[in-house]
């Protein structure tokens, strides 16, 4: 489906949405209405459906930043035992030690480093998907706006 299939979907079922607020009985002497709730509530999940995809995949995408941040804190940490584990195992021997060390040191580096580039990777794509929805969500309020707008009664001059 095309954004401007979803717009027009969306829009359409918004104006279904105004027609059933603009068709419920209101209330003597109060700024309310009385709406049918199970028509309000389809119209409401509807709208839901029609909205882009990307809304739905935002929150996926969050929680897959989040599990590939996870994974690389699981990484270090295996990272991190298996060199002390070499570490400890090699250390009767000062050249060993020494060499183990260096080793050590250069595992903890690349698993550091790696680690921070699994996380900027997340993020980046995290936020690349959220800045696509958010211009998406922006085209789809300003429709919205100016079709409230066109809907309301002018006020004559």
């Amino acid at each position: 489906m095309d954004e401007r299939t979803v717009t027009s979907e969306a829009t359409y079922l918004l104006d279904q949405l105004v027609a059933l607020i603009r068709a419920g009985r209101k209330l003597p002497f109060a700024h309310q209405i009385l709406v049918d709730q199970e028509q309000a509530l389809t119209l409401i999940e509807q709208v839901r459906h029609a909205l882009p995809e990307e809304m739905r995949q935002a929150q996926w995408v969050i929680r897959e930043r989040d599990r590939i941040i996870e994974e690389a804190g699981r990484q270090f940490n295996q990272v991190m035992n298996d060199a002390q584990d070499r570490a400890d195992a090699l250390a009767h021997d000062s050249e060993v030690v020494r060499k183990a060390q260096v080793l050590a040191q250069e595992i903890v580096m690349a698993a550091e480093q790696r680690a921070q580039e699994i996380h900027q990777g997340a993020l980046d794509y995290a936020k690349d998907m959220l800045q696509g929805l958010d211009d998406q969500i922006a085209t789809l309020l300003a429709t919205v706006r100016q079709d409230r707008e066109s809907l309301s009664p002018t006020t004559p001059a």
